[in-house]
This record gives structure tokens, sequence and C-alpha cells, in this order.
């Protein structure tokens, strides 16, 4: 597989399980009753989300060098 091809690849898998778990974060929210473990649950997936997003947005940046 050609490199560009493979970042793109990569990049493409990334925005997808990102939109998959914020799917399924804000389905199983809007499900579940306010208590500390939903709230605490919401805390740890926008963590990932955050960490995600700038791990993508560092690809687009400086995307891996041919070696």
């Amino acid at each position: 597989m050609e490199g560009g091809r493979r970042v793109t690849v990569i990049l493409v898998s990334g925005i997808f399980f990102l939109v998959v778990f914020v799917a399924l974060t804000v389905v199983a929210l809007s499900s579940a009753e306010l208590n500390v473990a939903t709230v605490l649950f919401a805390g740890v997936s926008l963590f990932v989300c955050v960490a995600v997003i700038g791990a993508l947005i560092g690809a687009v940046r400086k995307p891996p060098e041919d070696g």
C-alpha cells in the first residue's frame, strides 16, 4: 500500500471510530439516569474524544515520514 494512501486510510478509520464512539456515548448517556457514575462516564468519554481529536489533528499537521 502506498504511503499517502495508508495515512488516508488510518485517518478515515480514526474519524470513523470517533463518530461511532460519540454516537454510542450520546445514546448511553441519554438512556441513563443522572448519578455520579453517569457523570464519571461522560468525563472519561469526553477525555477519550479529546485525545482522539488531538491525535487526528497531529497526524494531519505532521504526517509520518516515509522511511
